[in-house]
């Protein structure tokens, strides 16, 4: 791929950078000049032109396009590429628009000449609805930079989806501090507002709980909540949060798995908080919710609702413009839909995640050995890549000592890390960790240690391959002439009971005791299941 611009007299075969108008015709974007295009360009005066020549490596703009927007396209959406350079994509179904602001932002650094706006996420779309648009604005490409960017977009779920919304079993909270006909009125008003902006999310109101705004009986209520199966759980709070020592989140810190988010950056709102107890969404809002006017506090309610799992992470405001919503495709671009689907998977395949292991301190190894070059790259890279570049999705990196220096050297591969603020309490605390974090739709998860440096794609696939999807405890464990090795794959109904492989591990009781449904997967030799441990690993890297 060449750009440059062209004396007009030897411009036969290059791809124009952009669209031109002469004598009533226009030569489209990409459009490859002929010895008649070239005669009317001189006709009309136009003795210079930018454009490239095409090489045997190079792809056009509309094909790169669909590659990409394939990738980035998930559930209930499709994608129609005009001539232009650009690909719309729409909603098939009437939903939520699904997509994180971190992401899309992540998405806008992988190149200049790429470029991805959506309507504002967990926005309410109708089937028709243009909620993305995907802009290459070069004409021609190499095909190793769509290569890249494919590959920085492996290790995750779908960028854009759309959740088709069901019923949710829905419960109010009460928290009462004065007990009277105003402070009635008042949660009057909050309700009526909430059903208002978010009726069509689904909410089926059935049981309504009253406490008083003590610690206790706040705590009380929402375990009283949760025990009764209510999916989605607000509550409205009798008085305004000052600190995380007040009533509400002193009250949530006592019973929740995870308060996921303490407050948000909006006067008037800021004691906005969302927690999760085993799946179910508890939901703090504003004490003046029903006075609010905050695209902040519903877009966090809308992701809280809307999203299986949640996160801290979540909770962040990245910079992502924003397309105006309710735009539509015009009946050309709507014969042109393609809709997406997971060709990663083969028919009948499991769908596994990963949990790379990337927190500790590697003190056996005498240094910080996940920071170690092997091949040019810090030793824990080489084991992000492969799950990245294997079949597994999406990938979880679970950081913690050096957490600065290695989500730097992540923030290009659209990844989910997370920081484990107790890594140096040990490996199982960053196992329970991406454990929460795995998506439901997922059947199983591996758990990949980060100083496996010589695993591959391929040994991943062959994991996940002989992970038996209709089967619901099992575990698949790699090994070396039958000697158990790490990683190892964990069906989701044993999360619970999920650890790594220590040397001893014929000896210990967690895989004793599944060793009914264990099945062992040979590596191909002993290098690709190499674990960095101690110093003369290091040596072994270093010679091999």
């Amino acid at each position: 791929m060449f750009y440059f611009e062209f004396d007009v007299n030897h411009a036969r075969g290059v791809r124009i950078a952009e669209e031109i108008r002469f004598d009533g015709q226009v030569l489209e974007k990409g459009h490859e000049l002929t010895e008649e295009d070239i005669i009317q360009l001189k006709l009309s005066g136009i003795t210079k032109i930018f454009g490239a020549e095409m090489g045997e490596n190079d792809i056009s703009n509309e094909t790169a396009l669909g590659i990409i927007a394939a990738k980035i396209c998930g559930n209930n959406t499709a994608y129609t590429i005009g001539k232009n350079g650009l690909c719309k994509i729409v909603a098939v179904k009437d939903g939520v628009l699904v997509c994180a602001d971190d992401r899309v932002a992540k998405f806008n650094r992988l190149s200049h000449n790429l470029v991805l706006n959506t309507i504002e996420p967990y926005a309410l779309v109708k089937a028709g609805e243009v909620i993305a648009e995907l802009e290459l604005t070069l004409p021609i490409i190499e095909q190793a930079m769509v290569d890249e960017i494919i590959f920085n977009l492996s290790g995750n779920v779908e960028l854009i989806s759309v959740a088709v919304q069901k019923k949710k079993k829905t419960a109010l909270v009460y928290t009462k501090l004065y007990n009277d006909a105003e402070e009635t009125k008042h949660f009057t008003d909050v309700v009526t507002k909430l059903v208002k902006d978010f009726s069509e999310l689904q909410f089926d109101f059935k049981n309504e709980y009253n406490a008083r705004h003590t610690i206790d009986d706040v705590g009380n209520a929402v375990q009283k909540a949760v025990d009764d199966g209510n999916d989605l759980i607000f509550i409205l709070p009798g008085q305004r949060t000052a600190d995380v020592k007040d009533v509400v989140p002193a009250a949530l810190n006592s019973y929740v798995d995870e308060l996921v988010n303490v407050s948000i950056p909006q006067v008037g709102a800021s004691d906005l908080m969302i927690a999760e107890k085993r799946g179910q969404k508890i939901i703090s809002l504003p004490y003046n919710y029903d006075k609010l006017d905050s695209k902040l506090a519903d877009h966090f309610i809308k992701l809280a609702i809307v999203n299986e799992r949640i996160h801290g992470y979540d909770f962040s405001r990245p910079q992502n413009v924003l397309l105006p919503a309710g735009q539509a495709l015009s009946e050309q671009e709507q014969g042109t839909l393609f809709t997406s689907e997971n060709k990663k998977l083969g028919k009948g395949e499991a769908n596994i995640a990963v949990v790379v292991l990337a927190a500790g301190i590697g003190s056996r190894a005498g240094r910080n050995k996940l920071m170690l070059e092997v091949d040019e790259k810090p030793m824990f890279l080489k084991a992000v890549e492969a799950a990245v570049k294997s079949k597994a999705s999406p990938v979880f990196v679970i950081t913690g000592y050096n957490a600065a220096e290695m989500e730097e050297l992540l923030e290009d591969i659209d990844v989910n890390v997370i920081y484990n603020p107790s890594f140096r309490a040990g490996v199982r605390t960053s196992i329970t960790l991406g454990l929460k974090s795995v998506p439901g739709f997922c059947d199983g998860v591996l758990l990949l240690p980060a100083d496996m440096p010589n695993i591959t794609p391929e040994f991943i696939n062959k994991m996940i391959k002989s992970f038996k999807k209709t089967e619901e405890k099992q575990v698949c464990m790699a090994a070396w002439k039958g000697n158990k090795r790490n990683p190892v794959i964990w069906s989701k109904s044993l999360f619970d009971v999920a650890d790594m492989v220590p040397e001893n591990a014929d000896l210990r009781p967690v895989f004793m005791e599944h060793s009914d449904y264990t099945n062992l997967v040979e590596a191909p030799n002993e290098n690709v299941l190499l674990d960095v441990n101690f110093p003369n690993d290091i040596d072994q890297l270093k010679n091999k």
